[in-house]
């Protein structure tokens, strides 16, 4: 039987499904980042990369300590726009490939840096709020060059954890699955990233292809100890916070 591996639905994965060299024995979806966990508990042949705290309420999945989505410097998924002109800030708005992890890092991140307690709030109009506090999730910072004008989000959090923000994790519901996965296909990802996404990522400007090209070095698929340990301090934020009442047991593979 096939594997299925799901992804999220942005320019990172294309990179990483590129990067993989997948044969035919492996059969690729695409699907907002906020419902890849709960597909895997209901398909046992399938893998994904999920958002990292989703295993808050996704604790039975496994989790490669291999392969993931870090990032370690200025490239984000997410950057952060603030309404001009404020003294404080009470409330942000959440706008595009919105997860678990932005819901609640959001809250974490004004806590810790501002002292602030803000109130996020998903965006209904995809055309609204543009001149408010929003954290936009997903390709729109690089098809309108927003990122130019925002706040890297990996960059505040790499900060925040003194570690790697693992933005995705690749994990399943059958331990034999994942590992298998992981196990025939990490070694692709060792030779590191290409320089030209101009064919890979049509239709974006130069200039986000450029920032994209000079920048990738900042992103890793195959997961080091730091990357590990990225994971862990994220997963300990929610009960450092009194959003959990008890720590999750990572079952990592």
């Amino acid at each position: 039987m096939k594997t299925k591996i799901l992804l999220p639905q942005n320019i990172f994965s294309k990179i990483l499904l590129s990067e993989m060299n997948l044969d035919d024995s492996v059969t690729t979806e695409f699907h907002p980042s906020a419902l890849i966990a709960k597909k895997l508990l209901q398909e046992e042949n399938s893998i994904g990369l999920i958002p990292t705290l989703d295993l808050l309420t996704s604790k039975d999945l496994f989790v490669s300590s291999k392969v993931g989505m870090s990032f370690n410097a200025l490239l984000s998924n997410s950057y952060i726009h603030f309404k001009e002109g404020q003294e404080t800030i009470e409330q942000i708005f959440l706008k595009g490939d919105i997860s678990t992890n932005e819901i609640i890092l959001s809250k974490i991140l004004f806590k810790e840096f501002y002292d602030v307690d803000v109130t996020p709030s998903l965006v209904k109009d995809q055309d609204g709020h543009l001149n408010d506090n929003v954290l936009i999730v997903g390709d729109e910072n690089y098809e309108k060059e927003l990122f130019l004008n925002g706040l890297s989000f990996a960059e505040e959090i790499i900060e925040l954890l003194d570690a790697p923000y693992v933005n995705f994790i690749l994990a399943g519901y059958s331990e034999n699955t994942l590992k298998g996965f992981t196990n025939s296909h990490r070694d692709n990802l060792l030779n590191g990233h290409t320089e030209d996404y101009s064919k890979l990522l049509k239709g974006f400007t130069q200039t986000s292809l450029n920032f994209i090209s000079v920048n990738i070095q900042h992103i890793v698929f195959d997961l080091e100890d730091q990357d590990l340990e990225g994971i862990k301090a994220l997963m300990q934020l929610p009960y450092f916070h009194g959003i959990l009442k008890d720590m999750i047991d990572i079952k990592f593979v």
